[in-house]
């Protein structure tokens, strides 16, 4: 089936689309706050209760807040929730701090780079090449990305914590240098480059707190465990966005690289609709609780392109995949 572009199928439903979508969701900062609480909250619990069982379940329980947070931040960077600068750029260096995440690599990498180049040779999410192929690349996609070689490994879980390390050491690397593992690294100039170390530093001290509140042993226990509950709730979701789906040379058509997923609708409103990556590289730029109306057009007018399936089904389907994926020009 021929690619199209974006724009294609966003023009085609536009119309559709109330103009409430296009208005700041503002309202979403108070469950943002709030997950931001009970992480907090549990830090508080485990320095007060001093047990090894209350010190896990808290620590999962952060982890679940942040992802919640994670997914909340996302539509944030797009101006979904808020608009006005610098309170947006404030607002976003606390809340991707929860996981790690400096918001310029992220407004690089994501907004500027995946959106307009998923699953072709310039997405920097996307799986190595078999003409890339390297020791070091072999063992990343081996144990980092789903596959059939090593079915349903818990490595994968931790996917998004070596996501945010690997492209935040790509900015300081010269020029068009990067790391191995990287498929894909976005142009900065040397005034982004110095804002993304201090918003490193703003990361580490955010952390720091936190390490010194519990002492750096538990400290570190409690970062471990909430950052691959995080992960692995996050990554769940991610490998069944674009894993499964084909690669093209340079069109990024979102109805044939990207999936949509079924999920129970009271987990799609706590997690923000994500289920629906379609609908959201289609209008990224709308309210996410929009998105249903999004998939009910996209369906009616495209049912031959439009895939929605549930989620453990596009799970195994990315756990069919090979290693390194096949290069499209070859």
């Amino acid at each position: 089936m021929k690619p199209l572009q974006t724009a294609h199928y966003a023009r085609q439903i536009a119309h559709t689309i109330p103009k409430e979508a296009f208005k700041p969701a503002t309202y979403k900062l108070l469950p943002m706050f709030v997950h931001a609480g009970i992480i907090f909250g549990s830090v508080g619990m485990v320095g007060y209760l001093d047990s090894t069982y209350s010190l896990v379940l808290l620590s999962i329980l952060s982890g679940i807040s942040i992802a919640c947070i994670f997914l909340y931040s996302h539509e944030l960077s797009h101006g979904t929730i808020v608009r006005k600068e610098p309170f947006l750029y404030i607002l976003q260096n606390f809340f991707w701090a929860f996981s790690g995440i400096p918001p310029t690599v992220w407004k690089h990498v994501h907004n500027l780079s995946h959106h307009k180049h998923m699953n072709t040779y310039d997405d920097p999410d996307r799986k190595t090449f078999k003409s890339e192929d390297s020791f070091l690349n072999k063992v990343y996609n081996l144990f980092i990305y789903p596959n059939r070689v090593l079915r349903y490994s818990l490595t994968v879980g931790s996917a998004m914590m070596f996501y945010s390390i690997k492209h935040t050491l790509a900015v300081f690397y010269n020029g068009e240098k990067k790391p191995a593992i990287v498929t894909y690294k976005p142009n900065y100039t040397k005034r982004e480059v110095r804002k993304v170390f201090f918003e490193v530093v703003f990361i580490l001290c955010f952390w720091s707190i936190i390490w010194v509140v519990l002492g750096l042993k538990i400290g570190l226990i409690f970062s471990l465990i909430s950052w691959y509950t995080y992960s692995a709730l996050v990554i769940l979701f991610i490998i069944t966005q674009h894993q499964r789906d084909p690669v093209f040379k340079d069109i990024a058509d979102p109805l044939l690289t990207s999936t949509s997923v079924i999920i129970p609708s009271w987990l799609d409103r706590i997690l923000d609709w994500h289920s629906f990556h379609v609908e959201h590289h289609v209008f990224p730029g709308i309210n996410f609780d929009y998105y249903p109306h999004v998939s009910k057009e996209l369906q009616k007018q495209f049912p031959e392109r439009y895939e929605r399936i549930p989620l453990f089904r596009a799970v195994k389907e990315a756990y069919n995949e090979d290693v390194l994926i096949d290069d499209p020009l070859l």
